[in-house]
This record gives structure tokens, C-alpha cells and sequence, in this order.
């Protein structure tokens, strides 16, 4: 009798290990968390297998769940090929501190086959319009007071591309992100779409109007043109950026577009209804904002990602000069986030001195968060 109830003590144990050993983590929360130590170096790809760290520290920050393999500690390590399955992916995070600015340090290593730019991490997912034309004739369809869509000379018309979506200052044309962002990587790798606004004064006014033109040309753009649908990005400035912000408020017009993520600069705060990687960018000291608009708006976006109260420098983005100052980005990443969260308070006193406008290091920023993902 001894030896029967070992045995059977003995085949509990084994299956109750098995059991646990077997539960998955739901796709998009990227597995086990772990925290403390300095971001370490991004490893090498390797075919399939796992991808470990390399480089210092036990933890790092946050990174984008890979497909391919595991990835542990430090920045995450490269994984296989996209589609690869096995393994876990596991989202890293930092040590804790009690504010502070500046950086994150390399995420991810995983790539994808697919859309060039805009991110790596997820297969492309083509629109409808994929394969129904080429490239238009210079690159450029304008439609007056409405929209103006630019494509890189790279576009055929069958590759899936990321897509931009960039709303305008108050009293700005809808040019203004189209010269912000002339000989980037946002300009070369992506189909920037910029729509404009239906009120006066060339200010996002009118929610209900503004979004439902927004959503019909994104629509349009989808049926006819070659976009990768899962990778949405979206940037704004002041009311833009307000408009932007205002959009992910609205939870059904926030998911017909499908943002992969935002950054919006120098916007107020609105309720954001969805989980979502974030970039918010305002100058300490903004003229046009009340002190508390950036604070209250970055906390939007924390309480809808979920994250921590502490942070930790994000010294991905560099400094840069604007009119014969040295700025400072300014830039901190909250821990324990569903989803990035950066804050860059600069102290670029650009636009005419308010502080108000787009930093000198905010392009390059924008589009090096983007491609992390």
C-alpha cells in the first residue's frame, strides 16, 4: 500500500507541473515582467531558438512582445523569423524611480516580413486597395481644403506601407507636417496622410465633423491605396495634437483607426479609452498652456495604459540646438506599462519663443519610437 500511494503522489506532483508549466500569457500583455538594473545591449537575430541578453543588469525597459523564441533581460535580445512560434516573449522593465527624465534604451529586436518602417514586431496586414494601382503621378494626390496623401518614391502600390495620419496646428495648413517632416524617415517610409480641418480659422473645432471626415478619407485611402492596417500612426500639434488626443477618447472612432501609436505634441488632456504606446511631447513653460494641460494629459494616457507612478530616464532621444540654445528633451518612460508611455518636457523655445512648437529633436524622436514597435 506504501508504494501505491508514493506512486500516485508521485503522478499528482508530475501533473500539477505540467499544468502550470503549459498556461499561456494573453497575446499583447508580452509575458513576464521582470525589474531593476541598466538596459543592457539589443543581442543578435538568431533563426528561431531563443534570444537572450546581452549586455549589464538583470532588467530593462519596456519592450514589444517578439514572436519568434524568447527574449530575457536587459534590451530585449533578436527573434526568429516572423510567424515563428515557441518560446515566450517577455516584457522587461527597468528599475523604479521616483521621477527623473530621459530614456529607455533599445526595445525589441524582432522583425517582421512586410512593411518597411513603422515597426517590425507585427506582420503586415495589407489593405484592400493593395494591387489596385501604382505609385500616383509625383508621388502626391491633393484634394483642396480636404487632404493631401504623399507617397515615397518606394511605393508600388503592392507593398503594404505604414501609414501617417498628422493633424495640424490651429492656423497652420495642412503643408505644416508635410515641411516638418521633408527628408525623414516619417517621409520616406511612410504614406502620410494629412487631412484638414473643416473650420474656421483653420482650428479643430467641431469634433463630430472633423472626425467624421477624417474617418471617411482613412476609409478611402484603405480601398484604394497599399497601407499596412497594423501599422496606424498617428502625431498632431496644438489643436491637432488636441484633436488627436480627442479621438482616442472616443473609444469606436479610436478603433476604426486602429492607431499602433501617438504622439501627440502639446495637446490638453482628454480621456483616453484605449491602451495605447504613447510619445507626449510639450516645452516646459508652454505660453498656450495652462502649467498643469501636460501633467493632467500624460496622466490620461498613464491611467489608460495602466502604468506605475515612477519612471525612469528615456535617453533615446538626443539633444539638439534651436536658436542658439542647447535643448534638452527632457524625456522619461513610466514603468510597468500595458503599453509605452514617454514624456518629453523640453525646453526648446521654439514658436516664437512660446515653447509651444515642435521641439528640434521631435521628429527624429517620433519616428525612432514608431519604428521600435
Amino acid at each position: 500500500m506504501l508504494r501505491i500511494h508514493t506512486l500516485l503522489g508521485f503522478l499528482l506532483l508530475a501533473t500539477v507541473v505540467a499544468c502550470s508549466s503549459s498556461e499561456s500569457t494573453p497575446d499583447g500583455v508580452g509575458g513576464s515582467r521582470s525589474s531593476g538594473g541598466a538596459p543592457g545591449a539589443a543581442g543578435t537575430p538568431a533563426a528561431g531558438g531563443s534570444a537572450t541578453s546581452a549586455g549589464t543588469g538583470s532588467g530593462g525597459p519596456a519592450g514589444a512582445p517578439s514572436t519568434g523564441g524568447s527574449a530575457s533581460g536587459g534590451a530585449s535580445g533578436g527573434s526568429g523569423p516572423a510567424g515563428g512560434s515557441g518560446g515566450s516573449s517577455v516584457v522587461t522593465t527597468g528599475g523604479s524611480s521616483n521621477g527623473g527624465r530621459g530614456g529607455m534604451g533599445n526595445v525589441g529586436g524582432a522583425s517582421a516580413a512586410g512593411a518597411s518602417g513603422g515597426g517590425s514586431t507585427t506582420a503586415a496586414k495589407p489593405s484592400a486597395g493593395c494591387g489596385k494601382s501604382g505609385r500616383p503621378a509625383n508621388g502626391k494626390i491633393t484634394v483642396a481644403n480636404e487632404e493631401i496623401i504623399d507617397f515615397p518614391t518606394s511605393y508600388d502600390g503592392t507593398k503594404p506601407m505604414p501609414l501617417l495620419i498628422a493633424l495640424h496646428a490651429c492656423g497652420n495648413q495642412n503643408t505644416q507636417w508635410e515641411g516638418l517632416t521633408k527628408g525623414s524617415a516619417l517621409e520616406t517610409d511612410y504614406v502620410r496622410f494629412m487631412p484638414n480641418t473643416s473650420d474656421s480659422g483653420q482650428c479643430w473645432s467641431n469634433y463630430n465633423n472633423n472626425s467624421a471626415r477624417i474617418l471617411k478619407q482613412y476609409d478611402d485611402i484603405l480601398a484604394n491605396y497599399c497601407v499596412d492596417t497594423n501599422r496606424v500612426f498617428g502625431v498632431g500639434h496644438s489643436s491637432g495634437a488636441q484633436m488627436l488626443v480627442n479621438v482616442l477618447s472616443h473609444k469606436s472612432d479610436a478603433q476604426h483607426l486602429n492607431f499602433k501609436a501617438v504622439a501627440p505634441v502639446a495637446a490638453d488632456p482628454f480621456n483616453v479609452a484605449v491602451t495605447i504606446p504613447v510619445m507626449y511631447i510639450d516645452g516646459i513653460g508652454d505660453t498656450e498652456r495652462s502649467a498643469d494641460s501636460a501633467k493632467n494629459a500624460v496622466a490620461k494616457f498613464r491611467t489608460a495604459n495602466k502604468c506605475a507612478d515612477t519612471s525612469k530616464p528615456y535617453t533615446a532621444v538626443a539633444g539638439c540646438q534651436s536658436s542658439g540654445k542647447t535643448v534638452d528633451p527632457g524625456c522619461i518612460i513610466y514603468d510597468n506599462c500595458m503599453a509605452p508611455t514617454i514624456w518629453c518636457a523640453h525646453n526648446d523655445p521654439n514658436y516664437s519663443n512660446t515653447y509651444h512648437g515642435v521641439p528640434c529633436f521631435g521628429v527624429k524622436a517620433i519616428s525612432d519610437f514608431f519604428k521600435s514597435l
